[in-house]
């Protein structure tokens, strides 16, 4: 191809730009004076795939700050972080370096991102089958990550980082995942708790009752009900090694990344679709499914909202209403289905029945809460062996959570006396003045108990012996071991 005497000249003046001659030696620049504020580097941010400029003191404190995190002033009663700490510009983008969103997850725990915005299709552009064909539907995040807390009795501080933070205690958190609707299903004929959306009669929701079908209180594509904690555990164990029930692993895990991410405990803070002037996220998920005034009489408590729903915000944060009919085809409640990150119902609507935590009664009425050593471990609820004690709650007691021990994942009442709108805004119940036995832990609330529903909201009432058509239990996995007492990451290692 011949080239025109234009192009030619073009092509001469960008051979003499690049030659060796227009090239500066590092030597042969102009001494830099020591003000870093108008000092700029190129840096890649592969999130967005593209080359950005930053400033030299932003940069240095990047590289300092290797964690994003918030602290809380525990003298006030305000739910609200007084200050981010660390990088925020780690924590504008924490859940695009965690890969929080939705999964297909197999037994082998391999696993298949799904497209951050149709969560019927892959993340590299295929077909997607949410029904039990390809795998269950879980959230969770796609990397191992790492949480210190530190409390000092008058701030609370929460960091979050992909590497263990030098001089703190760190919890090593590895990739895992949850049931995405925010309970599990039940495989009516082979025992295995599951999390699948899928309305045919095998996996029948609620307390599997056959005579609803058809009805408006049908229970097809609805979460499993009406099991006891042993028998949910048992049912999880089916889909092999690293496999539970409800866990206070990963539930303080999504509470701790909320409270991070969010800046409050209050997760039913009014919702706020815009992010604040420093660019992060703000507000909550308010009510979600929680003031149901009529579910008794409606369906005597069994589950209301099919797992299906919400699924159209894909891996987003919002709300998504869901139409409760009655028999006429009139709405009798109009739910607002909280969707963080692609999971939804993280509480409200069902009781969460935990599989690896209970408590255990003491002479006083209090509480000891006793949590798993090992998530591959072949415990049992109902006996101590195979867990460890770790926080005391209050005697024989009910009320709005004022302090709560954070420490070993534990996110378990030490005090009452708050409100719904103050200190976390969630509500505690012991008041079955046990003074023997195991209880099971509930955790989140239901569709019944309003402004009490929340990531903190604990019941220690029941015995490990109760079933309830109220009380579910989301699948969830792990690829490793979790443990949930930290370790010391070394300044100097």
């Amino acid at each position: 191809m011949a080239f025109t005497a234009e192009q030619e000249q073009k092509l001469a003046a960008l051979a003499d730009a690049i030659s060796l001659d227009g090239f500066s030696q590092i030597d042969d620049l102009p001494v830099a004076d020591f003000s870093a504020s108008d000092k700029k580097l190129e840096v890649f941010n592969a999130t967005k795939g593209r080359s950005e400029q930053m400033s030299l003191v932003d940069a240095v404190s990047l590289g300092q700050a290797l964690y994003c995190g918030r602290v809380w002033n525990l003298d006030n009663a305000t739910p609200v972080a007084v200050s981010t700490v660390g990088s925020v510009e780690m924590l504008q983008q924490l859940p695009d370096l965690l890969q929080l969103g939705c999964y297909l997850v197999k037994n082998d725990h391999t696993r298949q991102k799904l497209d951050s915005q149709n969560h019927h299709l892959l993340a590299t552009g295929e077909r997607a089958k949410l029904d039990g064909t390809d795998g269950h539907y879980m959230w969770g995040w796609g990397r191992k990550w790492y949480l210190s807390i530190e409390s000092d009795g008058h701030l609370l501080s929460i960091f979050v980082s992909l590497q263990p933070i030098p001089g703190k205690f760190n919890y090593e958190i590895p990739i895992a995942s949850t049931s995405a609707m925010g309970h599990g299903v039940m495989d009516r004929e082979s025992g295995t708790l599951v999390s699948f959306i899928n309305e045919t009669a095998q996996y029948r929701g609620g307390n599997n009752n056959s005579e609803w079908d058809g009805t408006y209180r049908s229970l097809l594509g609805m979460p499993a009900t009406n099991m006891t904690c042993q028998q949910f555990l048992t049912a999880a164990r089916k889909n092999g090694e690293g496999w539970t029930g409800g866990s206070v692993r990963m539930h303080a895990a999504i509470a701790y990344l909320f409270y991070v991410i969010f800046g409050t405990f209050n997760v039913q803070t009014a919702y706020n679709a815009n992010k604040d002037a420093n660019g992060l996220y703000q507000g909550g998920f308010g009510p979600g499914v929680s003031d149901f005034s009529a579910w008794s009489s409606y369906n005597s408590y069994n589950p209301i909202i099919p797992t299906d729903a919400g699924i159209e915000l894909g891996d987003a944060c919002g709300i998504s209403d869901y139409e409760v009919k009655d028999e006429n085809g009139d709405t009798v409640y109009t739910a607002h289905v909280p969707c963080f990150f692609g999971l939804k119902n993280f509480y409200g609507h069902l009781w969460r029945m935990m599989t690896d935590e209970q408590f255990q009664a003491n002479e006083d009425t209090s509480l000891t809460h006793l949590i798993a050593t090992h998530i591959f471990g072949t415990f049992n609820i109902g006996n101590a062996e195979g867990f460890k004690a770790y926080t005391t709650t209050p005697t024989k007691v009910e009320g709005w959570i004022k302090k709560a021990s954070l420490a070993n994942l534990e996110l378990c009442p030490t005090a009452v006396g708050g409100s719904e709108t103050t200190y976390f805004c969630d509500y505690f119940w012991n008041t079955s003045a046990a003074t023997s036995g195991f209880r099971v832990v509930g955790r989140g609330g239901n569709a019944g108990h309003g402004g009490k529903d929340g990531l903190a909201y604990v019941d220690g009432n029941d015995a490990v012996s109760v079933a309830s058509a109220s009380y579910g239990s989301p699948l969830c996995e792990f690829s490793e071991e979790w443990s949930v007492d930290p370790v010391y990451a070394d300044r100097n290692a």
